[in-house]
């Protein structure tokens, strides 16, 4: 099982600003820029960084991964896995504009090519092109958002046309099909924790859902139910569950 906290080097009680610094540090150490002659073995230390981070550095999966005893998570807790536990973080605009900044500054690659190959294996995954300010501008870096694709070795609308119309396989998958509902709760029961029911909707189809809501949580956090979003082509987004509490 992983132990996230001992990946980082942080005790289980560590604040978020704690966890933050000890990713910083340890990322820069094994970037691949700074390890020459030995990017191999950086790049997989580099990944358990990013992937410890992107737990322990997100309220909502660091309070899911301290409930299952640890390491649940990382195995598939709560239904992630590691390129999960990547395209969330990464798809994070706030988040992936943070540490793309950090390593810019640094001299460091961050860019979709280094994304893609270090963190997905060469698959063309892009959620976000890094851009830099022109002279003069109010803005020195910025994000631009891109639609999020996944190429498969090819390219071009055409093509992905012509496979859908042909044997019905849409090569877009990354489409949308999450979707989000919201609950609200009282102060005394986000103490406790409780379960909550949720209603599914799936075309004319109504499916009823308990939802664990785990003692302690906050206001705002987004509980993922893997699987329970739209359908489309035999595939399935995912439902988010925004809880509110009072």
């Amino acid at each position: 099982m992983k132990d996230y906290y001992e990946t980082l080097g942080v005790p289980d009680n560590a604040t978020a600003d704690h966890i933050k610094e000890a990713f910083r540090r340890l990322a820069f150490k094994y970037h691949p820029d700074k390890n020459p002659g030995n990017e191999k073995e950086a790049e997989a230390k580099f990944k358990e960084i990013n992937e410890a981070y992107a737990v322990l550095g997100d309220a909502d999966k660091r309070r899911q991964y301290d409930l299952s005893g640890k390491g649940a998570l990382g195995a598939g807790f709560g239904g992630y896995n590691q390129s999960d536990i990547f395209r969330d973080s990464f798809g994070n605009q706030t988040v992936f504009t943070d540490i793309a900044s950090m390593f810019r500054q640094a001299g460091l690659r961050f860019d979709e090519d280094f994304l893609n190959n270090t963190f997905f294996n060469g698959q063309r995954v892009v959620f976000h092109t890094y851009h830099s300010g022109s002279a003069g501008s109010q803005q020195d870096d910025h994000i631009a958002p891109q639609t999020a694709q996944v190429a498969f070795g090819l390219g071009g609308k055409v093509l992905r046309f012509m496979v859908k119309k042909i044997f019905g396989v849409d090569l877009n998958p990354l489409k949308n099909l999450d979707t989000q509902t919201e609950i609200r709760i009282k102060a005394s029961e986000a103490a406790t924790g409780l379960e909550k029911e949720v209603t599914l909707k799936r075309g004319r189809e109504k499916k009823k859902l308990m939802v664990v809501i785990p003692a302690g949580i906050t206001s705002g956090t987004r509980i993922r139910l893997k699987g329970m979003g739209k359908q489309e082509d035999g595939r399935c987004g995912d439902m988010y569950v925004m809880v509110r509490v009072f």
